[in-house]
């Protein structure tokens, strides 16, 4: 859709039960719920949320909605005629009283087999034909429509919903605006309660030493990042003085560091987190490796990498610059500004903010929906 320059994606869904619940009579619900009926709605359920994911994806197409109809469907035609399921007509079969079989016996009651005796005629009778959900009786249309049961709603209801929503119309029956108003998203409470915990977590770790990751939340990527601004930071007293130094200097120093400690480099290794040495050719590892590759998951010394870190470092200083200059409206940000410290001073070694910076602004990875 990103290639094609989609304007528009709306899904008309379904609930996998016409609205009903796993008390459902028919329509796979012979086990109260069966296992197929299980699958149609949670495969319904996970469309309609992949369907919310992506109209939180910036790039996407500017409109994604979801109509999501939650009784019986119908009607395309009433008639009487052959009876046809999933394509094909229904043959006539007969099985007169003196070829009855035995019960008793398992091998008869088989779902498929050879027998009775096709009679060469096609199944006809008077139908409504309901479209996806096939063609109906009477006496089923009557029962499964009936009030209590699914009851009904017309294709027609359905599209008229479609079009008013495409042409800015507010029917109420979007699903994706539905979940976007309903589902809790970040709190007031939780983003003043935020610095509480960092400020607890930077006094344990003054005491016991930096915690840079685990590896638990993934991807590697995160982890690599968050060790290679770690080491910048250990090596170098301010982001200022890493821009200073050439990238064959930067990556000397960072390698005299892990050569020299053994706790930070073990730190990398146990969790699957692999060191290119500066040369781009030695390798450190552990037992196991999580990436395949320096860009999703290693920590990478070679001067190429360092420079990649200058350009950084040089562009998170020109956002701290604005945000400090004469525009103090809200507009802006202010990350940077908030810290409160000097104009590219050791504040910009929050390993967290930097790599925060890098999701946003190098790997387009922003919350889309605030």
């Amino acid at each position: 859709m990103r290639r094609a320059g989609t304007e528009a994606y709306v899904k008309v869904g379904t609930s996998g039960t016409g609205g009903m619940g796993f008390n459902i009579p028919y329509t796979h619900g012979e086990e109260r719920p069966s296992r197929l009926l299980m699958s149609k709605a949670a495969l319904a359920g996970a469309q309609t949320l992949l369907i919310l994911l992506m109209a939180r994806t910036p790039g996407g197409p500017p409109i994604v909605k979801e109509v999501k109809p939650t009784a019986v469907i119908g009607w395309r035609e009433i008639a009487h005629g052959p009876i046809r399921c999933g394509g094909r007509a229904l043959a006539v079969y007969d099985c007169a009283p003196d070829r009855a079989v035995s019960v008793r016996n398992s091998a008869n009651l088989v779902a498929q087999g050879d027998f009775g005796m096709a009679t060469g005629d096609q199944l006809e009778g008077v139908y409504i034909d309901t479209g996806e959900n096939g063609l109906f009786s009477a006496g089923e249309f009557a029962a499964i429509t009936a009030l209590g049961q699914m009851q009904l709603v017309t294709p027609e209801d359905v599209a008229r919903n479609v079009v008013r929503e495409l042409i800015g119309g507010n029917t109420g029956r979007d699903v994706v605006g539905a979940l976007d108003g309903a589902v809790m998203g970040p709190s007031y409470r939780g983003g003043y309660l935020r610095q509480t915990a960092l400020d607890q977590l930077r006094r344990l770790e003054a005491a016991h030493g930096e915690s840079v990751a685990f590896e638990i939340l993934g991807p590697p990527r995160l982890s690599k990042l968050l060790f290679e601004a770690s080491l910048l930071k250990r090596s170098f007293e301010s982001a200022a003085a890493v821009l200073a130094e050439t990238p064959e200097d930067i990556a000397a120093a960072l390698e005299r560091q892990i050569s020299d400690d053994a706790d930070v480099r073990r730190r990398m290794l146990s969790i699957g987190i692999p060191i290119l040495l500066s040369d781009g050719e030695r390798l450190l590892r552990g037992a196991a490796i999580k990436s395949e590759d320096a860009h999703h998951g290693w920590v990478d010394l070679t001067p190429a990498n360092m420079e990649r870190w200058q350009r950084r470092l040089t562009a998170i200083r020109g956002q701290a610059q604005a945000e400090r200059g004469g525009d103090t409206s809200s507009r802006l940000d202010h990350l940077f500004a908030a810290t409160g410290e000097a104009p590219f001073g050791p504040a910009f070694f929050d390993i967290g903010a930097i790599v925060a910076w890098i999701f946003i602004h190098e790997d387009q990875g922003r919350r889309f929906k605030d």
